[in-house]
């Protein structure tokens, strides 16, 4: 009696290794597809973005001094770090400043900050002043 309990497990086990060997994975494609006006949407988003006055965003100064070294430090940012938005300079009477970045988030800013301070040790995070539009 046993036995034959014992015989059925050996033919259950073997005849489950014989299944498994022909049982397939399921494989299948995936096909996204998106309204073509979405890419229009966006392009139309980054040009209002770039229209936009963001004269209240966080900003880091890179340099504060003459025009000639404001230049200077201008096109040694911009060769360095590409991937930051392009420096700006910004005349403040008396000197030349060295402007760079649009950040919305202050933890944003100190991020390039750390990285732009290996070259620009004098480098720091600040809000621009909005100047009052006269009427």
């Amino acid at each position: 009696m046993r036995f034959l309990a014992l015989k059925r497990r050996y033919i259950l086990i073997v005849s489950a290794f014989f299944c498994a060997g022909f049982a397939f994975a399921q494989q299948g494609e995936i096909n996204i597809s998106k309204d073509p006006k979405i890419d229009k949407l966006l392009t139309y988003q980054k040009e209002i973005n770039q229209e936009t006055d963001n004269d209240n965003r966080l900003k880091i100064q890179i340099f504060n001094g003459n025009l000639r070294n404001a230049e200077k430090a201008k096109s040694k940012f911009e060769k360095e770090y590409k991937e930051i938005t392009p420096a700006t300079i910004k005349f403040e009477t008396p000197n030349y400043k060295v402007w760079v970045g649009n950040y919305r988030t202050r933890l944003e800013a100190e991020r390039y900050l750390a990285q732009v301070k290996e070259t620009f040790p004098n480098a720091f995070v600040f809000t621009p002043k909005n100047k009052k539009k006269k009427k």
